[in-house]
């Protein structure tokens, strides 16, 4: 009688599961419809706020929100983009080269930082994206080289073969939210008001 029980649990649970896997789905679907309206509905319409802007793009997978918290960022800030060809980060704001990097909740509960070109000549822009709100770090070029050592940032593409006499690696870093790293960025980088 117990197994059956369980059988008619698992399957209530599997109910609810693929119920929610498929309102989730419409819900991105819905999203994703709208992301492009989503900078001007919060900073010119001033229809949604900040706080529903983080709320609603949150939902998006991290290819579809990671440029969209860009160029939210950018055009809040009024910087002017840069060509990739320049090889200087993504904008420049009052004669500085920034890179923008964003993460957003993870299972890991951590920052994740990806693609650091140190060969560019630029100063970086790490935005921690919660479900409502950016914690925004500003590091100098060499504070992130430091960083870098400090957080034991590692290539994310190619063999270690391949990378040998590779000049332009990219690498990874991750600052765990709530570590001893974090409260240091926190003490150390992190701007609100008065980024630029």
């Amino acid at each position: 009688m117990s197994n059956t029980m369980n059988r008619i649990e698992v399957r209530k649970t599997i109910r609810v599961i693929l119920d929610s896997i498929d309102k989730s789905r419409r819900l991105k679907e819905t999203v994703e419809s709208v992301k492009d309206e989503l900078i001007d509905l919060t900073l010119e319409e001033q229809e949604i706020s900040e706080h529903d802007f983080y709320k609603i793009s949150s939902v998006l997978s991290t290819q579809s929100r990671s440029p969209l918290w860009e160029n939210y960022f950018i055009k809040k800030h009024d910087c002017e983009r840069v060509n990739k060809n320049e090889d200087r980060g993504d904008f420049e704001k009052n004669g500085r080269y920034y890179e923008y990097k964003s993460s957003g909740s993870n299972q890991n509960n951590s920052v994740n930082i990806l693609q650091i070109r140190p060969w560019q000549d630029c100063d970086y822009i790490i935005q921690s994206i919660s479900d409502d709100r950016a914690t925004t770090f500003v590091l100098t070029h060499a504070e992130m080289m430091l960083e870098m050592e400090r957080l034991k940032a590692s290539p994310i593409h190619g063999t270690s073969k391949a990378l040998e006499d590779n000049k332009t690696i990219e690498y990874g870093m991750r600052v765990k939210r709530g570590s001893a790293d974090w409260d240091r960025w926190i003490n150390s980088y992190r701007k609100a008001d008065d980024i630029f």
